[in-house]
């Protein structure tokens, strides 16, 4: 959709691309007033992709198209390009470091039921959701679509942006060690927010310092007019938090002591400072819940920890506690099993445990219906 911004020049209007979550200003052209006309990708013909700087040589968003998927390409040809989404190796092959190869993968009908929503500039955008309005849900995505923390029911998502979901998640991927962010649980930012030595109090949206407040020293985190001493207690550091912070200290110490080598089951924690999803003990990983015990008997040897996300295991208490009848069958681990049977009746449900497909034979595997990231 398109939003106005101001309007000047005569009768030229000015716009700014709304793609999913994210807003693009027209780039900076000499000589260029903006961009007056607005487009979707619905308005694109069959095989053309949106992108930002698809028009006007660069300076407004429009639609590309390129070869197709699987077709013989040539980098040097123009005609002969492949398409936003796509990559050319001899043929057009997938490009799985934007998320605009979905897109394809669409249209070619390789993904069934859902498909990400891309931005223009092919990033993920930041809430993805599933299913209807009345029962489904949406979930917070980083820039190259990993589900971060951050979730709520469709109905309740229209204010949801996973802006601090993002940036801890950008942060943390950056080498940063020990933030302190405190996200909700739809992944906004909470209102009260310390981290660097510092302290302040935050738009949900944004994070940035609410008009009229001022950031303070993190001695001084109880003056904020944003502090509530039942909420917020004695203690920035929730429990879970504090369990970390008192390993990461204790590991320093020993560091500074010349002792190396010494290791903890480390304490996982999600980014409103509860326990996370998991926990290993004794090379065991058994699944969490948020004040840190476990969920029913799901456990699975660490050396496969990189499998596991316990989203089933998880969803059966969500959906207990919103009183919604849960059904779906999870597997040891504690994830989805994609392979679904109720009643003689056979489908696939994906790692969310949404289904992607009724149409499903006896002995047939799922694996093809899933999307998955893939991280190259």
């Amino acid at each position: 959709m398109f939003e106005p911004v101001s309007v000047s020049l005569g009768l030229i209007v000015f716009f700014r691309l709304v793609s999913g979550d994210s807003i693009i200003s027209p780039p900076s052209c000499d000589g260029f007033y903006g961009c007056i006309s607005s487009i979707r990708q619905s308005d694109c013909t069959n095989g053309e992709i949106l992108i930002s700087g698809g028009s006007l040589n660069g300076c407004c968003p429009g639609c590309r198209g390129g070869q197709r998927h699987n077709k013989v390409c040539n980098v040097n040809v123009a005609s002969r390009r492949c398409a936003p989404g796509l990559k050319c190796d001899k043929k057009c092959l997938y490009d799985r470091t934007t998320c605009l190869h979905t897109i394809h993968m669409q249209l070619e009908e390789e993904l069934a039921g859902w498909y990400p929503r891309c931005n223009t500039d092919g990033t993920y955008a930041s809430k993805q959701c599933r299913g209807d309005r009345l029962s489904g849900r949406c979930f917070c995505y980083s820039e190259d679509g990993r589900r971060l923390f951050g979730w709520d029911w469709y109905k309740y998502a229209a204010k949801m942006t996973c802006a601090c979901s993002r940036r801890r998640a950008k942060l943390e991927s950056e080498g940063r060690t020990g933030v302190t962010l405190h996200c909700t649980q739809n992944g906004n930012y909470e209102e009260l927010q310390c981290d660097s030595g510092v302290c302040w109090c935050a738009d949900q949206h944004s994070g940035d310092p609410l008009v009229g407040t001022t950031v303070v020293h993190a001695s001084l985190w109880q003056l904020l007019p944003c502090y509530n001493s039942t909420l917020h207690g004695d203690s920035y550091l929730r429990q879970c938090e504090s369990a970390a912070f008192a390993q990461q200290t204790i590991q320093k110490k020993f560091a500074l002591r010349g002792t190396i080598g010494v290791t903890f089951n480390a304490v996982q924690c999600d980014y409103d400072g509860s326990f996370g999803r998991f926990k290993i003990e004794n090379g065991i990983v058994y699944c969490t819940w948020r004040d840190g015990k476990k969920i029913g008997s799901f456990q699975v040897r660490s050396s496969l920890l990189s499998s596991v996300n316990c989203n089933c295991a998880r969803d059966s208490l969500i959906y207990q506690e919103a009183g919604i009848p849960f059904t779906l069958s999870c597997g040891g681990n504690g994830n989805y099993e994609y392979s679904q049977d109720q009643n003689g009746e056979l489908f696939c449900v994906d790692d969310d445990g949404f289904v992607v497909s009724t149409d499903v034979q006896p002995g047939e595997s799922c694996d093809h219906y899933i999307y998955k990231y893939v991280e190259d």
